[in-house]
């Protein structure tokens, strides 16, 4: 009796987590892949493109549950990224004041420091940036 109890409820949290975890209809798609241990590495990301030919894509690295490690990138349609264009950063650089990879290192570090998006202060010259990675951050977390 006491068996099939536990087995009972044992399905009935299972089936609980399920449900939860179910799609809410966001914007971003999120995964978590369990590795070694404590490891957890959570992804979230757009899940289109904007009109721009871009979209964010952030992956946290958590051991223990505290944030040692995050990369944020914002990729394009081609497989290329923002890290990775120097035309960009150049332009990005010249324009504000900061190159994109040099922004989104910070916003990385912050977090890290923080370990609390909401925590992570505004990059001048990288607003827009700044905001995604907050929001796509929130979400890996959740």
């Amino acid at each position: 009796m006491k068996r099939s109890l536990l087995f009972v409820s044992i399905i009935l949290i299972l089936s609980l987590m399920v449900v939860g975890c179910g799609d809410s209809g966001a914007t971003e798609e999120v995964t978590t892949e369990e590795t070694a241990g404590e490891v957890e590495v959570l992804t979230a990301e757009e899940t289109e493109f904007n009109e721009r030919g871009h979209k964010a894509v952030i992956e946290i690295t958590r051991e223990n549950g505290e944030i040692v490690a995050v990369n944020y990138n914002e990729v394009y349609e081609d497989g290329g990224s923002k890290k990775e264009d120097e035309d960009y950063n150049a332009n990005m650089e010249a324009g504000s004041g900061i190159a994109f990879v040099d922004a989104v290192a910070e916003l990385e570090e912050a977090l890290i420091a923080a370990q609390d998006p909401e925590a992570v202060d505004v990059v001048s010259g990288a607003t827009s940036s700044h905001g995604k990675f907050v929001e796509l951050a929130k979400e890996a977390l959740q």
